[in-house]
């Protein structure tokens, strides 16, 4: 490429980044410079459909109780406020999957709970119904899911995440279990056929 096509080239790309910038000013909802609109996942949109909240969160590990730490990686949830207040979290993909997953078969069977739980029955009764919602190797370590940058322990969801990767709010999924609806009722929300 000659030199002065090459210093055509640059002055139009220059150019049309102008003219991108110069939408982003006057639409502040247009797309900066170089990057595209985010469009919501399919999986957020069913979320959104269904009258949850998508977010996405973040895992973090609870080291006293009190103090919480980030840990890497990310997912999109879904986030059920009742008129209550009371509120249930579940993965955005569990919600909006095409076939059945362990957490949504949890949800609508409500297997029995055996009981006899030490520490917090969310988690033993998880425990019980092979998921997990530990993430350390003593029954005082703790975690969960939360916005990115939280500071709050008491905001982190203790999730029950299952073998296929299925995950829902482990109080929202105990308390179900006793019959009580803990921010909406998951049961007409999941967009396969739960046998």
């Amino acid at each position: 490429m000659k030199r002065s096509q090459a210093l055509a080239v640059g002055v139009a790309l220059l150019l049309s980044g102008s003219v991108v910038a110069a939408d982003a000013a006057d639409n502040p909802a247009a797309p900066a410079a170089g990057h595209s609109a985010k469009r919501p996942s399919a999986d957020a949109t069913w979320c959104t459909e269904q009258g949850g909240s998508p977010q996405q969160q973040v895992p973090y590990y609870t080291k006293t109780g009190t103090q919480i730490v980030q840990l890497g990686g990310e997912r999109e949830m879904c986030v059920f406020t009742g008129e209550d207040g009371t509120k249930i979290t579940i993965g955005a993909d569990t919600l909006a999957a095409d076939k059945p997953t362990l957490a949504a078969l949890a949800y609508i069977h409500k297997p029995a709970d055996p009981g006899g739980h030490p520490g917090n029955p969310s988690i033993g009764y998880c425990e019980s119904i092979n998921g997990t919602a530990m993430y350390g190797p003593k029954a005082t370590d703790g975690g969960g899911w939360a916005e990115k940058g939280e500071t709050d322990a008491s905001k982190v969801v203790a999730a029950c995440m299952f073998g296929d990767g299925s995950v829902i709010d482990a109080w929202g999924l105990k308390y179900h279990t006793g019959g009580v609806i803990r921010g909406a009722d998951l049961t007409k929300k999941f967009r396969a056929d739960i046998p």
